[in-house]
């Protein structure tokens, strides 16, 4: 009997280092500080804490930043565009290689997520919550909740509400809004297969899509994160930048084989 408990006592043990343990993760740092950014499979764009705007050519390595007129508080991109607002939460976009010039979107938002298909999501500053179909001239509609930040996915749209709370529902507004459990002040949804998130202390995690609260830690802080693809990037507190692949790529590029 004794045997027997010491034996389920020490796979306790096993099984609880393995849940709190964070997963080891490789990251890089990137020449450069920025504040906020948002990584595509072409391009990583993003605003430093003078609101400056910067794009890198991927692979990028911090040596190619391209310094890009206007200013804005954040940013977000797909595949064909860049989206940002500046400091008056007016909304701005422009083709994701940079070319062209910025074109002001009618509205007013705080955050802005272009990373949904088929639609470019935002809340504003009472934390409402907006939708509008892609390509977007500013056909803005109300969408029921209330969140502080959000980021759109293929098939669903995930934010976080001002008590750090998780939700996540259809990217076309269908349906409603479903309570993930665990605690973030920001996620990205981007990700192919996984949803990224960074929680008030900076810590960071990650979950397979759909998502419903099955968050494993990586190693390392960041206060933002974006993703694309098998690729995580992120800045932290000083505003120094690191991307991260998975020390096992296929656990990113899909968590099912």
């Amino acid at each position: 009997m004794m045997r027997n408990g010491i034996f389920f006592s020490l796979v306790k043990l096993l099984l609880t280092l393995l849940v709190v343990s964070p997963v080891l993760a490789e990251w890089q740092k990137i020449n450069g500080k920025l504040l906020h950014l948002t990584v595509t499979p072409r391009f990583v764009w993003g605003v430093n804490n003078e609101h400056n705007i910067f794009k890198c050519t991927r692979p990028c390595d911090g040596s190619n930043w391209v310094k890009v007129e206007g200013g804005l508080k954040q940013v977000d991109a797909d595949d064909n565009e860049v989206w940002g607002v500046n400091a008056n939460d007016n909304i701005y976009k422009r083709p994701v290689d940079g070319t062209g010039s910025w074109i002001q979107i009618k509205g007013g938002l705080k955050y802005v997520s272009a990373s949904g298909y088929g639609y470019i999501w935002g809340v504003n500053s009472k934390d409402q919550i907006f939708k509008c179909p892609k390509p977007c001239n500013g056909e803005w509609e109300l969408v029921d909740g209330a969140l502080k930040q959000v980021d759109g996915g293929r098939d669903l749209v995930y934010g976080v509400n001002r008590n750090d709370e998780i939700f996540r529902r259809p990217v076309d507004g269908s349906g409603v809004w479903e309570n993930i459990p665990g605690k973030l002040k920001h996620i990205s949804g981007s990700g192919s297969w996984e949803v990224f998130g960074v929680n008030c202390n900076d810590e960071i995690f990650r979950c397979k899509k759909p998502c419903s609260g099955q968050w494993t830690r990586l190693s390392g802080y960041l206060k933002q994160c974006d993703a694309s693809g098998d690729s995580l990037l992120g800045v932290n507190a000083n505003d120094d930048i690191f991307r991260s692949t998975p020390a096992s790529k296929n656990c990113w590029l899909n968590p099912f084989v």
